[in-house]
C-alpha cells in the first residue's frame, strides 16, 4: 500500500461512502479553521483503501477545537471475511502510521470508534522507544437511542423531575439562526464551569456554526421560557446520526430545568423532523459534563486518541 495527496472533491466523495465518514470529516467542516487542509489517500493498485484529512500547520497535525473524530476512514469492507478485512485495515493503518511519523513532528488525532486495531501504531519503534513512538489513549462518548424520542424511561430521575416541574412557565423550542445568542449562552455556561473561551476558539465556534447551517448539516434549537430565550443547543447531523455539539443557558433561567426541556424537545425534533435515530453526545471525558451527558441514558462507547511522542 502507498500514500499520496488527494484532492478535496475526491475526498468528499469518499467520505460519503465510508462507514466512518462523519460530518466532521467533510471539507466544509475542516474549512472552518481557516488553515490549509491536507487530504491523503492510501491505495493499492487503482483501489482507494483509506483516507485521512486534517488541518496542517508547519509539520503539525494537532487536535482542533470542536472536532470529535477526524481520523483515518476506510472504504466499506463489510463484504469481506474477518481475516481479510482485519489484514487490510492493519496494513492501511501501518502505512499511515509510518507516513505520519516520518512526515510530521507533531501528530494528534482521534479515530472513529469503528477503528479498534491500534497495533500498527503501538508497534512503531516497539523495541526502540528512544526513537519516538505513538501514545494511544482511550476516550469515551455516549450514543443515545432517539428512535422513540418521547420515551424518557431511560432518563435519570433528576432529568424527569425537570420535565415534570409544576410551574407557570410556558416553554417553546424552535429553530433559530441566532448564532450570536448561542455563543453568548455557551460562553456564560463555560464561565460557570471555570473555563474561558479564547478569541480564536470563538472565531472557530462561529465559523463552524455558519458553515454547518450553510451546508444544511446543522440545526440551532432555542428554548424560550415565557417568550424569553433561555437555552440554545446546536446539533450537527449526517447520514448516520446527530451530534450534540454546542449548548448554553441563560444563567438567570438555569434553575427552571430548561436544559432538560431543550434536550428533550431537540431529540423529538431530530427524530420526527429529520428521521434520525441516534445521537452522539460527543464525549463524556470531562468530570464536569460526563455525568450530565450520561443522565439521558445513552450507552458508553470507547474510541482511541493517537499522539506522537518524539524521540528523547
Amino acid at each position: 500500500m502507498k500514500i499520496n495527496k488527494w484532492d478535496k472533491d475526491s475526498w468528499d466523495t469518499f467520505v460519503n461512502v465510508s462507514p466512518q465518514g462523519t460530518v466532521f470529516c467533510k471539507s466544509f467542516y475542516l474549512k472552518s479553521y481557516n488553515q490549509p487542509v491536507k487530504y491523503l489517500r492510501c491505495f493499492q493498485g487503482e483501489e482507494t483503501i483509506a483516507g485521512f484529512a486534517f488541518t496542517e500547520s508547519s509539520k503539525r497535525i494537532k487536535l482542533m477545537p470542536y472536532q470529535a473524530y477526524r481520523g483515518i476512514i476506510f472504504k466499506d469492507l463489510s463484504n469481506l471475511r474477518n481475516y481479510r478485512r482485519n489484514l487490510i485495515v492493519f496494513n492501511a493503518l501501518e502505512c499511515f502510521g509510518k507516513y505520519l511519523f516520518s512526515h510530521y513532528q507533531k501528530v494528534e488525532f482521534n479515530n472513529h470508534w469503528d477503528i479498534v486495531d491500534m497495533r500498527p501504531f503501538d508497534w512503531i519503534n516497539y523495541h526502540q522507544r528512544e526513537k519516538g513512538y505513538y501514545k494511544i489513549s482511550i476516550r469515551y462518548t455516549s450514543l443515545l437511542d432517539i428512535s422513540k424520542a418521547g420515551n424518557t424511561s431511560g432518563y435519570a430521575r433528576l432529568r424527569t423531575r425537570d420535565l415534570n416541574k409544576n410551574n407557570d412557565i410556558r416553554f417553546l423550542t424552535k429553530e433559530s439562526n441566532d448564532i450570536a445568542l448561542l455563543s453568548s449562552f455557551n460562553e456564560a455556561t463555560l464561565k460557570r464551569q471555570g473555563v474561558k473561551r479564547t478569541k480564536e476558539q470563538t472565531r472557530i465556534f462561529m465559523n463552524i456554526c455558519k458553515n454547518l447551517l450553510r451546508a444544511k448539516a446543522g440545526k440551532l434549537l432555542v428554548t424560550e421560557a415565557n417568550k424569553k430565550p433561555a437555552m440554545a443547543s446546536f446539533f450537527v447531523y449526517d447520514r448516520f446520526r446527530a451530534y450534540h455539539l454546542f449548548a448554553g443557558t441563560d444563567p438567570s433561567l438555569k434553575k427552571l430545568g430548561v436544559g432538560t426541556k431543550n434536550f428533550y424537545d431537540a431529540c423529538v425534533y431530530l427524530n420526527k423532523t429529520l428521521g434520525l435515530k441516534e445521537l452522539d453526545m460527543l464525549g463524556i471525558n470531562s468530570p464536569k459534563r460526563g455525568g450530565y451527558k450520561l443522565s439521558y441514558g445513552g450507552k458508553i462507547v470507547p474510541f482511541y486518541q493517537i499522539v506522537k511522542v518524539s524521540r528523547k
